[in-house]
């Protein structure tokens, strides 16, 4: 049987200029009985800060950041990238505009594949060809070997 364990989600998510404190009184009330929820609306910066916390299962932490993300897909101007934490594992929630969201999910994809460079030994194959001659397709192949003592990519 699975254990509740420590949880926080936090960030900051951009919202509509229409969007009010009736709104997150509703989502803090339908949140409120499964962790503590705390909401605040900015209207300089338009963006509602959170942070929602307790002791709760993976269930519970699954139901809540569905609802962050319908209430990001419904009010956001933005995506959002949120902080997690449960269990002791930290990681990423992206929220708000499908398209937006999908985005700053392959950045961090492609994030993630640059700083496998910044490993000790990595290789490159380089096609090397005269400049302005995309024609002259010759055996200018070149293998590149780079050695890295890792703080390269800093």
């Amino acid at each position: 049987m699975e254990e509740p364990a420590s949880y926080v989600l936090s960030g900051a998510l951009p919202v509509h200029d229409d969007v009010d404190n009736g709104q997150l009184d509703r989502l803090a009330r339908h949140l409120g009985g499964i962790a503590t929820v705390h909401l605040k609306l900015d209207k300089v910066a338009q963006a509602v800060s959170m942070r929602i916390a307790g002791t709760l299962m993976r269930d519970d932490v699954r139901h809540i950041e569905q609802r962050i993300e319908r209430f990001a897909e419904e009010y956001a101007t933005t995506a959002a990238v949120l902080l997690s934490e449960w269990n002791g594992v930290t990681r990423w929630l992206v929220v708000g505009m499908n398209w937006q969201a999908q985005c700053l999910i392959r950045l961090g994809a492609v994030q993630e594949q640059y700083t496998k460079l910044a490993e000790r030994h990595f290789d490159f194959l380089l096609r090397l060809e005269e400049p302005g001659d995309s024609t002259a397709r010759g055996n200018a192949l070149m293998r590149v070997s780079v050695e890295s003592d890792g703080d390269c990519m800093r």
